[in-house]
């Protein structure tokens, strides 16, 4: 029966030939197990024994007690079986409700089993079975199973086994004879198969902890190698961007790799100042023969020997700062440079080197040397502009002093207005014109408030057009707080951004008060002087008048010249005299200056023209169209006034002979359209008045007879209008259709 029972020898071969394969995918298979630390604790029985190691000496066993082996994990999982019987395979854990059985009895039946000991107990398919548990690190991860099989001093009860067929669906004859090849053993092999289970329990529990240290120790030993490559990896990228930036920066830097500062090298920096290649030993402590040659330190031009150079002094431990050297070369080249030094220490704090780094300096002093010359320059240079402007603001505080007093003398105050503050400044007499304090507080509507009502709205108009670039002078009146009356001159200028925009106005005032009055008593006194010049004229010229007609009246009185010329003579002379004295006496009796309002005077001569040539009971009338108010100086009205007199008086001796009617018409106007005068000053009419003007003399009389040439005329009368008209630059025409008329265009040129 015990060599029915099982072929021992499956899978040796197999075993055999790949142990080492085997145990190199398990070690590998456990290595990435443990790799995490958080799994370590959740390792299961499959993760921790090597299965194809183990099988042939379980194999082993089997052939020599025939005692079926296997090895379970807790949750009734068979890793790894040995001898198992056909009874089991084929039905038992065939059939679900039967492995059903087979799996609780693994697990249940077994529980409670103390390490170190085994347990005995009849599963619920009724076959005797052994276990004792597999125990890592004081955790059961599981079980060695014996079993399957019956004691030889028991019967087997067929009858229990033919209902589990019959209950199964099992084939009766093919499961009573699976059930005939279970093994039957004696207890003492069952007693000393269990200690063999026991030891080999514990040699699994001691061969699994085992391989979890080693995968452990693997892992951590990878680990430690690793991280070694990653900290050589990083050490080197970092002293290689080290290099990197010692090589960039502008910066010569040496580095002492020893304490006793025998060698010293630098960045690509030093040893281009140096000129020497990369990798070259600086150290002057270098032993002889190594020593450099090819450069001498020296410090405020004393040679430095090795011990006091920075790089030895900072390897003994001190810190140098703002170190300042002179570099000389063998061709004589001389090098400034400036730097500090910094002792190295390694990891258990002992002196192991040091780095210095130093900028060259060489240019910086020869700039400075160049400030320095250059400074001492400008102080004199600022010494003597300082003496200058000293003098210069003197002169200045006395050129103020006497601006000051001069405004003072002349009533001139200068002012400043800023146009986008509105603020205003005025100078110490502009406060005094206007009777304010200097420390009141100004700003442009302020001075609105001091111009005199009647004034404002003209200020306020000369104003906007200075802002807009015409020129800026006007008088206005100004009301001081007292309520006091001045006249001031304003004249000033606007300052224009580049946008041309006003920004500010400039400018000044001057009190005339007293200027005006002066002037309104000089124009009181010329007026009546020019007055009483003209009464004294239109007098004289009165006497003559008075002499002609005397002297008339008394060839009048002799029959032979009675009729005679010339006493018309006499009269035409008095009538020109007439003339004349009427303008002196509407000078006299008008404003008192020289401009002659001569629509009036017209008005009045013509009048003494008909009282004087009034003939029997002819009636001749007038039609007189004039401007109004028309104003000619004395230039202008004299030879037009006589000229009207020659042709009126004309027409009244000649034009009406024989007739009981007649008309004289005059006509005179500008040539341009009336300007509005209304009370302005005489002088602005005149300027106003278009300088041309049309004079029309015509009648409805008999005519001049065609023979007369008015240019080549034999009368005196005729003659004198000519040159009257020439004096005035002025033209004459003569029309004959409907009586006379005389057209006459003048250019006037008094004002």
């Amino acid at each position: 029966m015990k060599g029915k029972l099982s072929k021992p020898d499956t899978g040796k071969k197999r075993v055999e030939e790949i142990p080492g394969q085997s145990n190199q995918c398990f070690m590998l298979k456990l290595e990435t197990s443990v790799s995490d630390p958080g799994k370590t604790a959740n390792l299961g029985l499959s993760d921790i024994i090597n299965v194809q190691a183990i099988k042939p000496l379980m194999e082993d066993f089997y052939k020599l007690t025939h005692i079926p082996i296997g090895i379970n994990d807790l949750n009734g999982n068979v890793l790894v079986s040995v001898g198992w019987q056909d009874i089991c395979i084929r039905f038992h854990r065939a059939h679900p409700e039967a492995c059903k059985h087979c799996i609780e009895s693994d697990v249940e039946l077994s529980s409670g089993v103390t390490p170190g000991e085994f347990k005995l107990y009849r599963c619920k398919n009724n076959m005797w079975d052994i276990v004792t548990p597999i125990m890592i690190s004081g955790k059961h991860v599981g079980y060695v199973f014996g079993g399957q099989f019956f004691f030889e001093d028991e019967p087997v009860d067929y009858e229990l086994f033919l209902s589990h067929a019959r209950k199964y669906g099992f084939n009766e004859e093919e499961y009573i004879a699976a059930l005939k090849k279970v093994p039957r053993l004696s207890r003492e092999a069952v007693n000393t198969g269990m200690g063999f289970f026991m030891t080999f329990a514990s040699m699994l529990s001691q061969l699994s902890y085992s391989n979890i240290k080693l995968a452990q120790s693997l892992e951590e030993r990878d680990a430690v190698v690793n991280a070694l490559r990653e900290s050589e990896k990083r050490e080197r990228i970092r002293s290689e961007e080290l290099k990197a930036v010692l090589d960039a920066v502008p910066v010569a830097v040496f580095i002492a790799h020893d304490p006793q500062v025998l060698q010293i090298t630098g960045n690509r920096l030093s040893c281009e100042w140096l000129r020497v290649p990369s990798g070259t030993n600086f150290s002057k402590s270098a032993p002889e023969g190594e020593r450099p040659g090819m450069f001498e330190l020296f410090k405020n031009g004393v040679k430095i020997p090795p011990e006091k150079m920075p790089s030895q002094m900072a390897a003994a431990g001190m810190e140098i700062n703002d170190c300042e050297l002179d570099i000389l070369f063998a061709d004589g080249e001389i090098r400034h440079v400036l730097g500090n030094a910094r002792p190295l220490h390694d990891e258990q704090g002992n002196l192991r080197g040091s780095v210095s780094a130093f900028i060259d300096i060489t240019e910086r002093n020869r700039a400075e040397e160049v400030l320095k010359k250059e400074h001492n320059n400008l102080e004199k240079i600022v010494g003597e502009r300082t003496v200058e402007l000293e003098k210069a603001y003197n002169s200045l505080k006395e050129s103020e002093k006497r601006l000051a007093e001069a405004q003072r003398m002349a009533h001139i105050g200068s002012y400043d207005w800023n146009i986008k503050t509105d603020e205003e400044y005025w100078s110490d007499e502009i406060y005094r014109i206007f009777g304010l304090d200097n420390e009141f507080e100004l700003n442009h509507n302020i001075f609105l408030k001091y111009i005199h009502p009647e004034d404002l709205d003209r200020v306020s108009h000369a104003i906007n057009e200075a802002l807009r670039g015409k020129p800026y002078n006007i008088d206005y009146r100004i009301i001081l707080p007292d309520g006091k009356e001045r006249v001031v001159y304003s004249q000033g200028g606007v300052i224009f951004d580049e946008e041309n925009t006003p920004i500010r106005m400039r400018g000044v005032i001057q009190d005339i008060t007293e200027h005006k009055k002066a002037e309104e008593n000089l124009t009181r006194i010329e007026v009546a002087r020019k007055k009483e010049i003209h009464h004294r004229i239109k007098n004289n010229l009165q006497v003559i008048s008075s002499l002609l007609d005397l002297q008339a009246e008394k060839f009048n009185n002799r029959e032979y010249v009675k009729d005679s010329e010339i006493i018309e003579a006499f009269r035409e002379s008095q009538d020109r005299v007439t003339s004349i004295a009427l303008i002196h006496e509407e000078l006299h009796e008008g404003r008192g200056d020289d401009a002659l309002n001569f629509s009036q005077y017209l008005q009045r001569l013509l009048q003494n023209l008909f009282q004087a040539y009034r003939f029997g009971n002819t009636e001749i009338c007038l039609k007189l169209d004039v401007e109004e108010n028309i104003f000619f100086g004395m230039d202008t009205a004299v030879p037009l006034g006589m000229i009207i007199n020659e042709l009126v008086s004309n027409s009244l001796k000649y034009a009406f002979l024989d007739r009981e009617t007649g008309e004289i018409r005059i006509k005179l106007f500008s040539e341009e359209e009336k300007n509005e005068t209304g009370n302005k000053d005489v002088k602005d009419v005149l300027s106003e008045r278009s300088p041309r003007y049309t004079l029309i003399v015509s009648d409805n009389g008999t005519g001049i007879p065609e023979n007369i040439d008015l240019e080549n005329s034999d009368t005196l009368g005729l003659q004198l209008v000519n040159i009257l008209v020439d004096q005035l630059d002025g033209t004459v025409e003569l029309k004959r259709d409907h009586g006379t008329e005389f057209i006459i265009n003048l250019e006037i040129h008094d004002s």
